[in-house]
């Protein structure tokens, strides 16, 4: 009888009517719904759910090659608690209950796979769906899985022969993708091949995916918001003969820039995976994988952009200080005004309207190999080992290539919800380029990991006690980045060389963003052949050192060229990590629980090779600094800690269907080896000296966790459930911003590093529950909804900038919600999917620039499947259908910092299985 209200409840919600009455009656058999399809995917991972001792949601493969979409991170963002951030519109990283990706442990077969990223984060877009046929995530701690996941730990599970049909299967996956904004049309290919004999004690599959898309991405950016002094020049455009008298100093809120950005990327994955599998006998198991990823994205970037000086012209602001609109003066302003403006003045450098080409390409690899034995010493007795290494090699070019104008009639900025520019010069000028800043480097990155364990269990029923798990295990990652560049970034600086009309090309732009908040055209350029033309000799004789760029035993290939000699820095971290786990299983009537601990000690070096900044002078044309720097210096650092943890759950069944869960842990996520790195870096301007670089003094940061599930299955498909949670966090890593002094500048800079310090609470609330109507609604039958929706409240408390202090946690979103509805029967599938999260901090800023937040946003997907035969399938997948935009601002909406536009993705392809 509650099984039927509830279903009458929530049919009554979806359509309006009496649904109530329909819960009744008896169900024609022929009208019955296999559950196959959308039901078998729910059903398993319900199952997996079930049974799990902490709390644990699933994604499943209804069958091999069928995994519910065609990325796995879209898929894990319908499991309660999990949300996604995008890459061109393509899922690439999670976040677990509000924490960020670098925050959860992603394993793959229960292993430690390598990143690309330099850090833990595990970029979800590396691996084909087509290849998973299970991915779970643990949101408790159990003593056997790895530290590392305070938000989470998620396992990525291949599809296992003998876990399939026997004989021999094949499965073909051909289908073309479309994206509105590229226009573009690819291909994409997968197949799998799975043998299993008849006694299954032999196995093997194998499978290989290829996908191709071609997307085009455009923003409309401001790169900050800052609170500083203002000088405010009392005129308009027009104005002549102005003094000082004429200017006023505010603290106010100011835009850094303003301009718009196209990025056309071209993504080409290729993804295999092997699997073998062999008993020797019923006592002994063997496993052995082995997967390949390669990754080749190449990005043409170009954006155009206004950089606001803190002195302007006829500025406006509202009562918060914060500037609503300006007018950036040109070349007749300058010349019309020589009291303030000119070398020394006021306005000592012209404004100008830049072009940027970014380097955005990433070729990524990966390779991993495991194998994984498991013996039943006894009836009660069972020993399982497991070895397995990785390695991903990633490179990237670092580019930052700027030619631009300096504007004779000067320009119109007006700040509101999508700020405007009337821009006062044709900003599609060939004829107007003058060279400026020029950066050019080639960045690898290698990550390799060796790993190891051992567990024993023991199984044994005294009383309550009914036995225990324990193992040891060991790793060892080494993760690197190496970078060569050119020292061209202020050999041009300031705007004083002309540039031929034919390096660049006038280029029409789509009118994104609507009316008259875009030019109509801007003009595209190659930031080789621009830089070659930089590097002629002719061309160095005007640079802002000619004697220093023309040295041919610092510059043998020109400014321009990297130095491949010596790399302009180096840093590597080693990582060797040992723990020792015990885990008691207990049993009684209507109760099981667990309880052990987790032991880990951590040896970390970080070493590197690095350039001595000996000095920095100031820039004759330009506001920045030439850097003098001295010879390399080698330089290693080293590090080690220890770490107990223990965990406990507790699983209740209220009643046959009802379960009520407990847990109680401390977790810790170690530092990003990235951010232990021993770099430096020195960037920003006259007034605005920026360094950063690595932080090998790194501590983990600890978290003590409580959770609390309630658990209603209402059948194998339906089920309700809530959680609440609460963690007592320390040691917080984020990037923090410190004002200091160092020598070789003479005034403040502004350190930009990851630090440990803030501590704070979070705690939140878990609501879901699926429900198919198969039985009890006659006229509902095929249908299906799935739901879940979770609130999180979190605090920090932070120590020293106090610019950040209202930030919160980077990455959190207070709330988030997914919803899918769903339709299938023998023939037909349908499902459409709406997920939505709140707000978020970006980054948080510091000293005199503020927060970035992204704002809530929402996004609905759609997927058809028809079976033609029970062995040919068509299907289509609709990503973004809203074709909604992200965007983010600083510390409130109206401080505008970023508007993308993605377009929509469509997928349609045919399915054959053999």
């Amino acid at each position: 009888m509650r099984k039927n209200v509830l279903a009458a409840l929530i049919a009554e919600m979806l359509i309006a009517g009496g649904a109530a009455a329909q819960t009744g009656g008896d169900v024609d058999p022929s009208a019955r719904v296999v559950v196959t399809g959308i039901r078998a995917s729910l059903s398993s991972s319900l199952n997996t759910k079930r049974m799990q001792e902490g709390v644990v949601d699933a994604v499943s493969a209804e069958d091999a090659g069928k995994f519910p979409d065609t990325n796995i991170a879209e898929s894990l963002q319908r499991v309660t608690g999990v949300q996604i951030q995008r890459n061109n519109g393509e899922g690439r990283y999670i976040s677990v209950r509000g924490l960020g990706p670098e925050f959860n442990n992603v394993l793959v077969n229960g292993r430690t796979i390598t990143s690309d990223t330099g850090g833990r984060e595990f970029s979800f877009d590396l691996l084909s769906s087509d290849l998973i046929s299970k991915a779970l995530v643990y949101k408790t701690s159990q003593p056997f899985l790895p530290e590392g996941g305070i938000g989470s730990t998620v396992d990525i599970q291949t599809a296992r022969p003998l876990s399939g049909k026997t004989g021999h299967t094949s499965v073909v996956n051909v289908s073309h993708s479309w994206d509105s904004n590229s226009k573009e049309h690819t291909p994409n290919i997968s197949g799998m091949y799975s043998f299993a004999n008849d006694d299954r004690t032999f196995g093997v599959t194998g499978s290989i995916s290829y996908t191709d898309r071609a997307s085009k991405q455009n923003k409309a950016i401001n790169d900050a918001w800052n609170y500083r002094d203002v000088s405010m020049i009392n005129g308009d455009l027009n104005s002549r003969g102005l003094t000082m008298a004429d200017v006023t100093t505010r603290k106010l809120y100011i835009p850094q820039s303003y301009g718009f950005q196209q990025e056309k990327e071209s993504r080409k994955r290729t993804v295999a995976n092997l699997t073998v599998q062999y008993n020797p006998s019923p006592a002994w198991k063997m496993t052995a994988d082995a997967l390949y990823s390669r990754l080749d994205q190449r990005n043409d970037v170009i954006a155009f952009s206004d950089w606001n000086n803190p002195v302007q012209l006829g500025v406006k602001y509202d009562q918060n200080d914060q500037i609503t609109s300006f007018l950036r003066p040109g070349a007749t302003f300058y010349a019309n005004n020589p009291a303030i403006a000119g070398p020394g003045k006021l306005l000592g450098e012209a404004n100008s309207n830049d072009m940027i080409v970014k380097g955005g390409d990433r070729l990524s690899e990966t390779k991993a190999f495991g194998l994984n034995s498991k013996w039943t010493l006894a009836p009660e007795w069972r020993l399982e080992g497991d070895v397995s290494t990785s390695r991903t090699t990633s490179r990237s070019p670092d580019m930052w290539v700027v030619a631009g104008m300096v504007p004779k009639n000067g320009d119109t900025l007006v700040f509101d919800a999508i700020p405007s520019i009337t821009f006062g010069d044709n900003i599609a000028d060939p004829t107007a380029v003058r060279a400026h800043a020029v950066s050019n480097g080639d960045v690898h990155n290698r990550d390799k990991l060796h790993e190891g364990r051992l567990n024993l269990s023991w199984d044994h029923e005294m009383g309550f006690f009914k036995g225990f798990d324990t193992g040891v295990s060991y790793s060892q990652r080494d993760v690197g980045r190496t970078k060569w560049e050119s020292d061209s970034w202020n050999a041009f600086s300031g705007y004083h060389v002309s540039l031929p009309a034919s390096l660049f090309t006038v280029t029409p732009l789509d009118g994104y963003f609507g009316g008259g908040k875009v030019p109509s055209s801007y003009l595209r350029f190659d930031p080789y052949e621009y830089m070659a033309y930089l590097n002629q000799p002719a061309l160095i004789a005007q640079s802002n050192d000619p004697a220093l760029y023309s040295d041919k035993t610092k510059y043998p290939n020109g400014p321009m060229a990297i130095d491949y000699r010596n790399p302009a820095s180096t840093w590597g971290v080693k990582e060797k990590v040992a723990s020792f786990f015990a885990d008691s299983r207990w049993e009684g009537e209507g109760w099981s629980a667990n309880a052990g601990f987790r032991y880990v000690h951590v040896k970390s070096m970080s070493s590197g090779v690095s350039r001595t900044l000996i000095s920095a002078t100031k820039s004759p044309n330009d506001t920045t600094y030439i850097l003098n720097w001295g010879p390399s210096a080698p330089t290693t650092v080293e590090n080690s800690y220890h770490s107990f943890l223990p965990s406990a759950n507790l699983k209740i069944d209220v009643t046959r269907d009802m379960l009520l869960r407990f847990g109680a842990s401390k977790t810790e996520t170690r530092p990003t080896l990235s951010q232990m790195g021993v770099d430096n870096w020195y960037g920003g301007r006259f007034g605005d000296v920026q360094t950063g670089g690595g932080n090998p003094y790194l501590k983990p940061m600890q978290s003590k966790n409580f959770d609390v599930s309630y658990e209603w299955y209402l059948s194998k498909t339906n089920y309700v459930s809530a959680a609440v949670f609460y963690k007592k966090v320390s040691d917080f890593l984020e990037t923090r911003l410190v004002d200091m002094r160092i020598p070789q500048y003479d005034e403040v800079v502004h350190d930009s590093r990851v630090r440990n310090g803030q501590s704070g609470k979070i705690k939140g609330v878990e609501i879901a529950g699926q429900y198919a109507f198969d039985t009890n609604i006659r006229w509902l039958q095929g249908f299906g909804v799935a739901a879940n929706y979770t609130y999180v409240d979190a605090n920090a408390t932070r120590e020293g900038d106090a610019g950040a202090l209202e930030c919160g946690y980077p990455g959190l979103s207070p709330q988030s919600y997914n919803a899918s509805a769903f339709y299938e029967n023998d023939r037909f599938q349908a499902r459409v999917s709406y997920n939505w999260r709140n707000h978020y901090s970006v980054d948080c800023g510091g000293g005199s620039t503020l927060p970035r937040n992204r704002a809530a946003y929402g996004q609905t997907d759609a997927s058809l499947r028809y079976n033609i035969t029970p062995t040919i399938a068509l299907y289509a997948d609709g990503i973004n259908l809203g074709n909604k935009r992200m965007r983010e601002y600083a510390s409130n909406e109206s401080q505008f910092l970023t508007l993308e536009d993605v377009g929509r993705r469509v997928n349609v392809g045919v399915r054959v299985a053999f």
